[in-house]
């Protein structure tokens, strides 16, 4: 227990200081993410490369800070923890055995039957791009941040036994899922215009920091009468120091009597190979930990060869009892650890996702635009579910756009957002708020918040 317990410390510890998923900036999440055709400038690396063949619109454009957070869970909401773990107005705990007004389901079953089947997720992504080293110039770009991802879910069966007790004869799946990905990239983009449409591509290079997962897990608890038993497993593994490489491409029409149409595929081709010693974060592994223990914080050997590990856990469980429970307190949760052969190099392959979008501005008062995603793998930052956004940017007063926007489907259900900003000259300030999973602060399950300030011309 106090293994695994180290391996989810560990991801939240290198949340803390590690990056998101691919970029968006404030304009673009205050848009909630429905960006297709919209973005310009650096803001459109990343979601279609095209847009930067629009020089007429941007010529020129740095970041000098652009941050966004994101953190979210698929189950706990304000308004369910207000109404079921805050007590009743006179500080009672909430009876969970009576039943919904107008239903036979009582409380407790409602909040199981809002679990996942995958169990109970949450995560954390931060995504900044690095100063200074991210700048377009006409039809050219070039770009560099840290991307970071993670996600750990608890198993189903572990919410199941803390609500209905440990049945005999029930079944407790113990499957769980962790995910953690960080990678630095650098990328280069460019559009070819013609007289009706625009063609663009970026290519960028991976330099992979470190990646953990549970890449297989299952097993299940059970109560039989002779006791407790359990196969429950998770391998765990685990590398740093990676190199890859990953392709955009975009295609974008010019504007159509205010109308504009365009699609993106990102990482159409992506892979990082991870674990050898010719990559950027091997070669100065001693520089690096001086600084951060990686090979510590991800139990890899410090072995100054190895860069990689994988270990398999088991819970296994027979016949334990109350008798034999208090004569061995730790053996109710006891796990055996085992290393398993790991290949010299791990390929990982880049999620690709695919973007439709189209937009329309009347005059100089408003566009509204409208996006079709899905991702055409169903791992790290893409989901295969469809998603489609809608949004609305009110620009008549230029120094001042508001904006707002709305998603259904994708990984979240539902999605809204609102933004605004301060655009001078050669200067704007953006700021957006998007919450996920709810369309209310109360319903939202989680949030994502960027900040964006860029020179433009």
């Amino acid at each position: 227990m106090r293994r695994l317990t180290a391996i989810l410390t560990v991801s939240l510890a290198l949340a803390v200081s590690g990056f998101g998923q691919a970029h968006i900036d404030a304009r673009g999440l205050g848009l909630c993410n429905v960006y297709t055709v919209s973005s310009r400038g650096i803001s459109a690396v990343g979601y279609n490369p095209a847009n930067l063949g629009y020089t007429e619109d941007l010529t020129f454009s740095a970041d000098l800070l652009d941050f966004k957070i994101t953190a979210f869970n698929n189950f706990m909401s304000l308004a369910l923890f207000n109404k079921y773990f805050s007590g009743d107005k006179d500080g009672n705990p909430f009876d969970l055995e009576q039943k919904m007004r107008g239903s036979d389901k009582t409380h407790k079953e409602f909040l199981l039957s809002e679990l996942s089947e995958d169990g109970f997720a949450f995560g954390l992504g931060v995504s900044v791009p690095i100063p200074v080293l991210n700048i377009s110039l006409g039809n050219y770009a070039f770009t560099s941040g840290v991307e970071y991802y993670m996600q750990n879910s608890l198993p189903l069966g572990l919410f199941e036994m803390v609500m209905e007790g440990n049945q005999i004869g029930n079944s407790l799946d113990l499957s769980l899922r962790q995910d953690l990905l960080m990678v630095t990239n650098f990328g280069f983009s460019f559009a070819i215009p013609f007289e009706k449409y625009n063609i663009g591509a970026t290519f960028k290079y991976l330099v992979g920091i470190g990646f953990a997962g549970v890449d297989s897990s299952g097993g299940a608890f059970n109560t039989r009468p002779t006791g407790l038993e359990s196969d429950g497993f998770y391998r765990y593994t685990r590398a740093i120091g990676g190199n890859g490489l990953a392709i955009d491409l975009g295609f974008n029409t010019r504007k159509i009597n205010n109308w504009q149409f365009g699609f993106a595929i990102n990482n159409v081709i992506g892979f990082i190979n991870w674990g050898n010693d010719d990559n950027f974060i091997a070669r100065n592994i001693g520089i690096i930990e001086a600084l951060v223990p990686v090979r510590d914080l991800l139990q890899i050997s410090s072995d100054s060869t190895t860069f990689s590990a994988s270990t398999l856990y088991a819970m296994e469980m027979e016949g334990i009892n109350v008798t034999a429970a208090l004569a061995d307190t730790d053996s109710l949760f006891k796990f055996d650890e085992m290393d398993v052969p790991r290949p010299d190099s791990i390929r990982m392959n880049y999620p690709a996702i695919f973007r439709l979008g189209g937009s329309y501005q009347y005059k100089n008062d408003f566009i509204v635009m409208a996006d079709l995603s899905a991702g055409l793998d169903d791992y790290y930052f893409a989901n295969r579910s469809w998603r489609l956004g809608l949004a609305a940017e009110w620009i008549r007063f230029g120094m001042v756009p508001i904006r707002s926007g709305m998603a259904f489907g994708g990984p979240y259900g539902s999605e809204a957002s609102i933004g605004a900003g301060i655009h001078l000259i050669w200067f704007d300030a953006d700021l957006a708020l998007k919450l996920l999973g709810g369309m209310s602060f109360a319903n939202a399950e989680g949030i994502e918040f960027g900040l964006s300030f860029q020179f433009k011309r």
